[in-house]
């Protein structure tokens, strides 16, 4: 199929680079993901099992436990008020403990043990290890650690690894008789932070502009404080929104420390479900002093007030008149206490009650009451595209994005009536097929090149809603619905990741116009969608022409004038199954350029006088 692109005027509007912006939810196993210890539960968090008085996650080490040997997890023993491990041996046996199994391990590497523990009435030696599941096989590496206070303190030890082993034990023992409490213990690469080096270098690879944290609902009942200071003072907290636990390792400091290094613009979600309009303004003055007492200018920062409150699921669902109120309550402290702030107001068109069917107004009173407080005003949108017939996914996830597209767009025109100085924004977007809370696979949603031609679309439509549209954040960045999967020894990135890197060339731009030439898709009874879409931006790194071929056998050969002559063709081309990417050697010439089916190509364009 041929299609024309035709430039219908000068590029004038511009499309900032915050609509490539991502969450950081920390919910599931994000934080597990993020960090680089080996163990799970490291820090003892409980019910204990009645069988055995081990923390979950934990085993004994032993092939019976006849006599001699008590576990228990203690409440209100540990650093931090919360559970600490007990392991008492008052029996004959010469080694008892507990260990974990399914711990991945890498040739090479060494490993450091840090725990901290104190011991009850007499020093005692710990014994440390890692060896394979097969019993009879000789360990990879021990060592001891002995224990000789009886007051919290920590200890380390370092275990040289000389095989790959995604099963390997690790293990934690007691050497005879003797009382050692453990309030917790980490196994990470010597010398490294708490967060993930690989995964670091592929979001600094990614470019992304703002990260949106601690997320959505789980910022509803999340309380800043738990996530500053020690880390070992940290305590895990119970979740009452997903039924799951909130961690607090990464926390604030670590969160602005990785913004500052990638250069990423912070976003904050401000816990208005279980929270006060004061520990909100006290938050965003810690941030202040972070910056300031580094000797750092405080840059902008994007603060959300609350989550999804117009839904009757969320933590603090409320009418949209309560929501105003909200606003004056919070916001006065919040700017006083950071005056960089951008301050960004729920604003969907109207939300739930608890009677089924009824909604009522919310973006109107919000307006009407509190425009004045409001930089941004939020709608999130998660498009539905399952279907048994995996063929018909893609058109409907397309027609999806007709949807949200609208609803954005009528975000952008309330905007500009209510006088225009504030902007729209999309807090959560996705295409959301196959994820589920109780999939016991973390929220999976497998992503392949339907998804990256869906962000593709989303970002098209994104880029022609500008500059109305200043700020949108993809949901989500790392494992649950993720972009990048971390729940191993490697990283692994989704296709949408490349569709990501290919829009980070062109932003931030101004938009050049386009009419476009173009078949339709056949989608049966639905109402047609155009089989290829393109959007051309003037960036920082020149001319580009960003075009996907959304028809999932046809090859287009794609013509355009006024734009300019094509210096480089960057393409995206689709795997046969539609898993992933596929070489593809494609062919440019100084105007026109050639798209495989089911592709997303970039073709940077010479300057235009």
């Amino acid at each position: 199929m041929r299609v024309q692109i035709r430039a219908t005027g000068a590029a004038t509007a511009h499309v900032p680079v915050t609509i490539l912006g991502q969450n950081l939810e920390m919910a599931g196993d994000t934080a597990a993901g993020l960090s680089t210890d080996r163990l799970s539960n490291g820090g003892f968090l409980g019910p204990a099992d009645p069988q055995t008085g081990l923390a979950p996650g934990w085993m004994p080490a032993m092939s019976h436990n006849a006599g001699g040997v008590r576990f228990e997890l203690t409440a209100g023993m540990s650093m931090s008020g919360g559970w600490s491990q007990l392991i008492h041996n008052y029996g004959r046996s010469s080694q008892v403990g507990m260990l974990q199994t399914g711990r991945w391990v890498c040739a090479g590497e060494r490993l450091e043990v840090t725990l901290w523990a104190r011991a009850q009435h007499r020093p005692a030696t710990l014994r440390v290890g890692l060896r394979p599941l097969d019993l009879p096989a000789p360990a990879y590496a021990q060592q001891e650690i002995r224990v000789d206070a009886t007051y919290w303190r920590p200890y380390t030890a370092v275990l040289p690894v000389a095989k790959d082993d995604d099963q390997a034990v690790f293990t934690c023992t007691l050497d005879g008789p003797g009382m050692v409490w453990i309030d917790q213990v980490h196994l990470r690469p010597e010398g490294a932070g708490t967060v993930r080096q690989d995964l670091v270098d592929a979001w600094r690879d990614l470019g992304m502009p703002a990260l949106r944290f601690p997320g959505g609902c789980i910022s509803t009942n999340y309380h800043w404080r738990c996530g500053t200071g020690p880390q070992e003072l940290r305590a895990t907290q119970p979740d009452p929104v997903f039924k799951w636990d909130t961690s607090y390792e990464f926390g604030t400091d670590e969160y602005l420390a990785l913004c500052h290094d990638l250069g990423i613009t912070p976003q904050i979600s401000i816990n208005v479900g279980s929270g006060t309009p004061e520990e909100a303004a006290a938050w965003l003055a810690y941030c202040r002093e972070w910056y300031l007492g580094r000797e750092l200018v405080p840059p902008v920062i994007y603060v959300g007030i609350g989550n999804e409150h117009w839904g009757t699921w969320e933590l603090g669902n409320m009418t949209g008149a309560m929501y105003a109120e909200a606003l004056r309550a919070y916001v006065p402290g919040i700017r006083a206490a950071y005056p960089e702030t951008r301050i960004i107001a729920l604003g969907p068109e109207t939300g739930e009650t608890l009677l089924p069917q009824e909604r009522l107004p919310w973006r109107a009173p919000v307006l009407a009451q509190a425009a004045d407080l409001v930089d941004l005003l939020a709608v999130q949108h998660y498009v539905s595209a399952w279907n048994e017939e995996r063929s018909l996914e893609l058109p409907q996830a397309l027609a999806g994005v007709r949807r949200l597209s609208d609803e954005v767009a009528a975000l952008v025109e309330d905007c500009r009536r209510a006088g225009g100085r504030i902007r729209a924004a999309v807090t959560e977007w996705n295409l959301w097929r196959r994820a589920a809370h109780h999939d016991g696979r973390g929220f999976w949603e497998p992503q392949d090149v339907t998804h990256a031609l869906f962000v593709a679309a989303v970002l098209n439509d994104f880029c022609r809603l500008a500059p109305g549209l200043e700020l949108a954040n993809h949901y989500h960045l790392l494992n649950p619905m993720g972009l990048y999967i971390s729940r191993g020894p490697c990283v692994q990135a989704a296709p949408s990741v490349d569709v990501f890197r290919l829009y980070r060339r062109a932003l931030p731009g101004r938009r050049v116009p386009l009419s476009i030439a173009t078949p339709d898709l056949d989608v049966g009874d639905a109402p047609p969608l155009a089989a290829i879409d393109a959007v051309c931006l003037d960036g920082d790194e020149g001319r580009w022409l960003l075009a996907s071929n959304r028809h999932p056998t046809q090859e287009a050969q794609l013509t355009w004038d006024g734009l300019g002559a094509a210096q480089e063709l960057v393409s995206l081309v689709g795997a046969p199954d539609g898993s992933g990417w596929r070489p593809w050697a494609g062919n440019v010439s100084a105007d026109e350029a050639a798209l495989p089916p089911l592709s997303v190509a970039a073709v940077r364009l010479a300057d235009v006088p």
